[in-house]
């Protein structure tokens, strides 16, 4: 009896602990006592929870002795234990440093406290204030050692990009990029707003586990996740009104005639209708027909205009014990500034997960289909080149264009675009994965996850015709007297997967901990191109889906007479273990071996490895009363990535057939058919390998002042060895101009990257913050052994002892400027006064090609960013400036534009050209005739590139919960941002921002640069 009642007894104050109750409480932040809106409320060693609402007041059903979690973004984590009583107030406090924040390094996760490697963790609300669709746009100047360069294309996506500076002269320049696991080398169609992280794995230890794809550095983007315990609707629209950032003057009519008067040294100017000397009144028509009406036409205004972009994005999140569903839906569109062209993108994103079998297995999906379409056009060279004196449409409606002598026979601009306006090219792609994580023992788990990546680019080339001055141009051919169009069908189908599987242990001993995973990858890459160009007559209708039909005259035969295609694939094994003692020592070494198809047989396969060691001093016992330091920890780190970024079929030697170089007479009697062969076009190296790039990094972190202020430094030296080169061959070795791919070359990187930040305490509802980023480099080839000892395409160089894409040419030394600096200078073609002075390097006493030499550096001394950000009550502001310093560029838009040798417009310095009377000027006296070569690559085109700005300035308002609540809102802000509002550089050239991150071209600033903009723009996020 008694032995019942015990067992009774028990069952009872079991079931008392394990009845549920209803808790509920308030969230808020222990420096000044606001709400937390959003705070996540875990049970422990479960899913269930729930978030604060914009109160921060959350109510949630658990069991007594549960222990709850609450956390912030920004803040410490709390824990509880949960007893009979119902109300539970926090108070959170802040985590300026964020070192328990969890990021993804590379197939893991680790909390900041313990990495060793150099990565930089994007504030991804940060990026929200920059208005534009393209994720790489977006981190201009806000991670240290980052470098783009783009032009302003609608949706940006010319942005070419580098960490720590170039490190390959023919093989790819831009980094890894790692989306939800999907490997890629862009990230086209990805909506910055799906995106919940960004980490940059700078040095090879933290990049080294992707081997051969790592050597540029690596990005890591994971897609949000719905937090459990909620379910919330979002709603985010922003109008963008864009503007030409830039001035873009050239001379008007009078000035054009003046300065074409002075440049024929008097002889009156003749100009279609138009014989014009000073004080002449111009006539009313150009042409005798009377129908180009003189005009003052500013071409630039003309092509382009100030446009619209928008974003919309709606999102949907819900996730409970076991489901978890994000959901997003997203459109951009920009109008480009110049006419008919744009860019626009609907986007479509779910991710989801289900957790089974008592949490021990997760089944996963990320899922992007991404539709991006743009129509890609620049006239800017055209309007910038075209005769003012042109009127824009003619008086019988056509198109205005050059007619008679001295005018430079020119294309209408707006034709150009015009007629180009139906040229849309159209982009899907699909990416994403499927996965599945199991939990075999407690601290080891098997992940495996399915990646794939699908692009389908169509686009149906059909460029029309326009009437100027009576006479139809643009797309038409004659043939036997009968007009003809020519139309293309372009496509192209990629598809890309990787199958990863992983074994990861994560356990801790007391005060040590492990982590560790091996891992396997298979990588497979298929593509095929369709190209098919037909002639049709005048005005046909084509149906480019049955485009076989018409008379066909270029397609890709020759291509699929490689008999390879680009294809490839690649298989990898890869180790990491990371050791952690106390939270003060840390060690950690991975080693990655990769096969790759792209490579010869005789060098298929590389072993990349790395490691990291950490050194947490501020953690030590003489350490733990320092009242200036929160954390101090120094970090090391050595390893080897790889660069596979080349073309697939570079080892292979490739034959085509060419009627014109590969038929032979057999019969030898010089009668009858000819009999066609094959000629080599590449010859193939079997021991081609990858470049093989080793970096050292040496890392200080720390945290100061009750954790107010930041800082961040890393040290670095990257080599790169067997740089990857293509040579033209000669003719002995059966056909000039046949290529081959081989590795010779040396470069090395070392430089610095620094970040800096204060954060304030919040006083009388204000609260501020400075940060700041500075990095700088110097990039030097050490050895480059082709036949040249170096590669000069245009006025680039690259050639040992000197950066990649140096400046090579005469050292512009003045002007003559006295008959005695002629009569003694050096033998030189075309010297006389108010002509460039060219100096005689080697003292030969002729000015020659070996006087030529290294004359500009297009890599800049340092890069900085500077964001300030203050709060008042619901009011935020934030202002981003950002700045590159001692850079060289490359003028090249002054080659026509300065020097009136054609019948083009001409650039506002030729109205402060030399002459007897204005004998102090540094630009070159006007001619219609380049004696001097005036033209050829020299200093006089190189000038600094710096430059200050004012990137961002943004000030938004979040509404109170009590302001909002009754409209069905749990969170409501609205914002207005300017972009580019304050552009200061000394140089002279239309654009400071020019396209090209390569051997072939850094900072060359040409006519046909696509402007800039500066940008105002207004905005609201709603949740519900």
């Amino acid at each position: 009896m008694n032995k019942l009642f015990y067992i009774s007894l028990l069952l009872l104050v079991k079931l008392s602990f394990a009845q549920e109750i209803t808790i509920n409480g308030v969230i808020t932040s222990e420096s000044d006592g606001f709400p937390l809106p959003g705070a996540s409320i875990i049970i422990q060693g479960t899913s269930k929870g729930t978030v604060t609402d914009f109160d921060g007041q959350y109510q949630l059903e658990a069991n007594q002795g549960d222990i709850l979690v609450i956390s912030y973004v920004g803040y410490k984590s709390k824990t509880l234990t949960v007893s009979p009583q119902a109300n539970y107030n926090v108070s959170l406090q802040e985590d300026v440093a964020k070192l328990d924040e969890v990021v993804i390094t590379g197939y893991a996760k680790e909390r900041k406290r313990d990495i060793t490697g150099a990565i930089s963790v994007v504030d991804v609300e940060e990026l929200d204030a920059v208005a534009t669709p393209n994720v790489i746009t977006k981190l201009q100047s806000r991670v240290p050692g980052l470098s783009l360069t783009s032009s302003g294309v609608p949706g940006g996506n010319d942005t070419q990009i580098s960490i720590r500076g170039l490190t390959s002269v023919f093989g790819g320049t831009g980094p890894l990029w790692v989306i939800d696991g999907v490997q890629t080398n862009s990230p086209a169609g990805l909506n910055p707003n799906d995106i919940e992280s960004v980490q940059v794995l700078k040095d090879a230890a933290s990049a080294g586990i992707y081997g051969t794809e790592a050597a540029r550095g690596v990005i890591i983007v994971t897609t949000k996740q719905a937090k459990s315990g909620t379910r919330k609707i979002t709603l985010d629209s922003r109008v963008t009104l864009n503007t030409i950032r830039e001035d873009f003057s050239v001379l008007g009519s009078q000035d054009w005639l003046d300065v074409r008067y002075a440049a024929n040294g008097g002889v009156p100017v003749v100009a279609g209708n138009i014989v014009y000397t000073p004080g002449t009144e111009l006539p009313e028509f150009l042409d005798a027909e009377r129908n180009l009406r003189t005009s003052n036409t500013n071409w630039v205004d003309v092509i382009t205009r100030n446009s619209i972009s928008t974003t919309t994005d709606f999102g949907y999140s819900y996730a409970n014990d076991k489901w978890n569903i994000f959901s997003g839906l997203g459109y951009a569109k920009d109008e480009g500034i110049i006419a008919n062209t744009f860019y626009d993108r609907a986007t479509l994103r779910l991710n989801a997960s289900v957790k089974l079998f008592n949490d021990r297995v997760k089944l996963g999906e990320n899922l992007t289909v991404a539709n991006f379409r743009e129509v890609k056009a620049n006239s800017m060279e055209d309007a910038l080149l075209q005769n003012p004196l042109i009127p824009v449409y003619a008086e019988d409606g056509s198109f205005g264009g050059p007619t008679g002598a001295g005018l430079q026979d020119k294309w209408n601009p707006l034709a150009v675009l015009q007629i180009n306006r139906d040229n849309i090219q159209k982009t899907w792609r699909t990416f994403g994965n499927i996965y599945a994580d199991v939990n075999i023992a407690n601290g080891l788990t098997f992940s495996s996850k399915f990646n794939f990546d699908f692009n389908r680019y169509k686009f149906d080339e059909q460029t029309g015709a326009f009437n100027q001055n009576g006479s139809i141009l643009g797309n038409i051919f004659i043939n036997d007297g009968e007009d003809y169009q020519r139309f293309a069908r372009n496509r192209n189908e990629t598809d890309v997967f990787i199958f990863t599987n992983l074994l990861s242990f994560n356990k801790d001993f007391n005060e040590h901990t492990v982590n560790a995973f091996v891992g396997h990858e298979t990588y497979s890459k298929t593509q095929t191109n369709d190209f098919t160009r037909v002639q049709v007559p005048f005005g046909t209708n084509v149906d480019f889906e049955n485009i076989e039909q018409y008379d066909i005259i270029a397609d890709n035969t020759i291509l699929d007479a490689y008999g390879i295609g680009p294809d490839s694939k690649r298989e990898s094994m890869f180790a990491k273990v990371s050791y952690d003692y106390s939270n003060t020592y840390y060690a950690s070494a991975s080693v990655r071996r990769d096969g790759s198809s792209r490579f010869g047989k005789n060098n298929r396969y590389g072993i990349f490895p790395t490691a990291s060691v950490g050194w947490t001093i501020s953690n030590e016992p003489f350490m733990e009363n320092s009242k200036v330091f929160n954390n101090l920890k120094l970090r090391a780190s050595w390893g080897g990535n790889g660069n596979a970024d080349i073309l697939e079929y570079a080892q292979y030697s490739i034959y085509q057939e060419a009627i014109e170089n590969s038929n032979y007479d057999f019969d030898g009697d010089g009668t009858g058919p000819i009999d066609q062969g094959v000629s080599p076009n590449q010859i193939g190296n079997p021991d081609l390998k990858w470049e093989q790039s080793y970096q050292t990094n040496v890392g200080l972190d720390a945290n100061l002042f009750d954790n107010r202020v930041n800082l961040v430094v890393d040290l670095y030296e990257k080599t790169t060895s067997d740089l990857l080169l293509q040579t033209i061959q000669p003719a002995v070795l059966g056909e000039a101009g046949s290529t081959l791919f081989f590795n010779a070359g040396d470069m090395v990187n070392r430089g610095i990257d620094i970040v800096l930040g204060y954060d304030s305490k919040r006083k009388n509802d204000f609260k501020y913050g400075v940060d700041l980023t500075f990095s700088a480099y110097k990039n030097e080839v050490t050895s480059l052994n082709n036949a040249d000892k170096f590669i000069l395409q245009g006025v680039s160089y690259t050639g040992a002892g000197h950066p990649i894409g140096s400046y090579f040419g005469f050292v512009a030394d003045g002007l003559f400027r006295t008959p005695e600096e002629v009569a003694i200078h050096a033998e030189q073609t075309g010297k006389a006064l108010g002509n460039i002075r060219y100096r005689d390097l080697n003292g030969d006493g002729v000015i020659n090609q070996d006087d030529r030499t290294i004359i500009g550096n297009p890599h800049p001394d340092f890069v900085y960013g500077i964001n300030l950000t203050a709060s008042y009550k619901n009011w935020n502001f934030g202002m981003f400036f950002d700045g590159r310093q001692g850079n060289d560029m490359y003028n090249a838009q002054r080659e026509l534009l300065d020097f009136p040798y054609f019948g083009f417009n001409h650039g506002l310095n030729t109205l402060d050209a030399w002459s007897p009377s204005n004998a102090n000027s540094n630009i070159p006296a006007l001619s219609t005739t380049d004696t001097n070569d005036q033209r050829r690559p020299s200093t006089y085109f190189v000038e600094d590139g710096s430059f200050f700005r004012l990137k961002n300035v943004n000030i938004s308002y979040d509404f109170s919960a009590e302001n909002i609540s009754k409209l069905g809102l749990t969170g409501a802000k609205i914002y207005v941002q300017a972009e580019n509002l304050i552009n200061i550089t000394s140089f002279t050239g239309f654009d400071y921002e020019v396209p090209g991150l390569s051997r072939t071209g850094i900072g060359i600033a040409g006519m046909g640069v696509y402007p800039h903009t500066k940008t105002f723009s207004l905005g609201f996020n709603l949740q519900f």
